[in-house]
């Protein structure tokens, strides 16, 4: 609980709020240290805000859908405000967690405190996560979408914001990428929390440290902190309404009071042209001719990192709006395209751009490729219809790679949790 202090209770001498709203009865007691004059305005009534958290746990779906999470795990990054917070202390953690994390394996939000867009504006904070934007990350609004990201979210980052323990409340996995104990009450639930959560260290892959901490996480790990959130989860209401007609000498109302769940999120709309449906991707396949596991990387982020990717190939949609990647691309994807004017992009585009290897146009339910050499293969799926024609296209350029693949060969294919097989039909020499 924020502000139990003579310094920010108090105005000349007098106490400022006539009822001081308190989630939890152990906060009366920190202020009967702090300030014990103002004992008699506190009422305890709860927190409405995790109420509402609470209640959103029946639409976890759909919350999911609305960020479309699918089949990945959904990461929570949440940064409250000032220099010890997430992105004061920590700003190059969004762009490493997006360069680590394989795009179809997780998918990840990020809700900034209100204060932060406030303090240094709109056009500022959207430039700042302009890159990590290209490179999948949803943004939410700043007063919007983030109790329900809550509810979606399968792992929480935070700091020592609200978001962050909201989110171990609720039992989902939560670590901590900084926290400033010095600004705290060490007495706090929050502090306690602190004190125990797993912090990300600098110099050790994420995806392994948000792996091995989950794989030791329980729903009540954190509950000697977080069961002093609130003394009546999902109860607040009725208490609040109580005290707020008091507070004016008017009569309450007999109808039952509701508690609603949050709103379905709705991430910011990207700020740069996105004429493709996905930038450009640094792609491993790994497997042989029959089987092979595909993972992807934004590669705006991961193309000149360090990342220890094996034989990596780079994937572009040729609506991307930056050309530049065009002439590096190893895979170039034409969408909308059928008949023979697919032949022709497949056959102009492997001309017109010598780095490029593969040339592939989706098609209803196929995708047609070309190759150097001047082969055009027609590629089925069979299977989980999430794999997306582009991954396809990786899974055939290692079996390719293999041996020479002929009519009437499959190979399997793994995406993340999804599973296909891959049909292949030679249909030009």
């Amino acid at each position: 609980m924020f502000g139990l202090s003579e310094r920010t209770l108090l105005r000349d001498g007098r106490l400022i709020p006539s009822a001081l709203v308190l989630s939890h009865p152990e906060q009366r007691e920190r202020l009967r240290r702090n300030l014990e004059t103002a004992l008699d305005s506190t009422v305890v009534a709860g927190d409405p805000t995790f109420d509402r958290i609470l209640d959103g746990r029946a639409w976890r779906g759909e919350y999911r859908h609305a960020l479309d999470v699918g089949g990945r795990a959904l990461v929570l990054v949440t940064s409250t405000w000032g220099p010890g917070s997430l992105l004061g202390g920590r700003p190059e953690l969004l762009p490493a967690l997006l360069r680590e994390l394989p795009v179809d394996e997780y998918r990840v939000a990020f809700a900034a405190h209100p204060n932060t867009w406030h303090t240094h504006g709109m056009w500022q904070v959207r430039t700042w996560l302009a890159e990590c934007e290209r490179a999948g990350l949803a943004v939410l609004p700043p007063r919007a979408g983030w109790q329900a990201a809550l509810v979606a979210a399968d792992h929480v980052i935070g700091d020592h914001g609200s978001v962050t323990f909201y989110g171990a409340a609720l039992g989902t996995h939560t670590m901590l990428a900084t926290f400033p104990h010095e600004e705290l009450d060490p007495a706090s639930p929050v502090a306690e929390f602190g004190r125990n959560a797993r912090t990300l260290v600098h110099g050790r892959p994420l995806a392994d440290q948000l792996a091995e901490d989950a794989a030791h996480h329980t729903p009540a790990r954190f509950t000697a902190a977080t069961d002093r959130l609130t003394s009546m989860p999902g109860a607040s209401g009725p208490t609040l309404r109580t005290l707020c007609y008091d507070l004016m000498g008017l009569a309450e109302p007999a109808t039952r009071v509701r508690t609603t769940p949050p709103e379905p999120p709705e991430p910011q709309p990207l700020t740069w042209p996105a004429r493709a449906p996905v930038g450009p991707l640094l792609v491993t396949a790994n497997g042989d001719a029959s089987e092979v596991r595909v993972t992807r990387y934004p590669a705006e982020l991961a193309i000149d990192s360090d990342l220890p990717l094996d034989r990596p190939h780079l994937v572009v949609d040729a609506a991307e709006p930056d050309s530049t990647w065009h002439g590096r691309a190893d895979v170039l994807v034409r969408r909308h395209a059928g008949g023979a004017a697919s032949h022709t992009w497949i056959a102009e585009t492997l001309r017109t751009h010598p780095a490029c290897r593969i040339a592939a146009v989706p098609t209803e339910g196929a995708c047609l490729v070309g190759t150097r050499n001047g082969s055009v293969f027609e590629l089925t799926r069979e299977g989980e219809a999430g794999i997306p024609p582009d991954a396809l296209v990786s899974a055939f350029w290692r079996a390719h790679a293999q041996r020479d693949l002929g009519s009437g060969e499959s190979v399997k294919v793994t995406l993340g949790t999804r599973r296909a097989v891959l049909r292949i039909t030679r249909v030009l020499e």
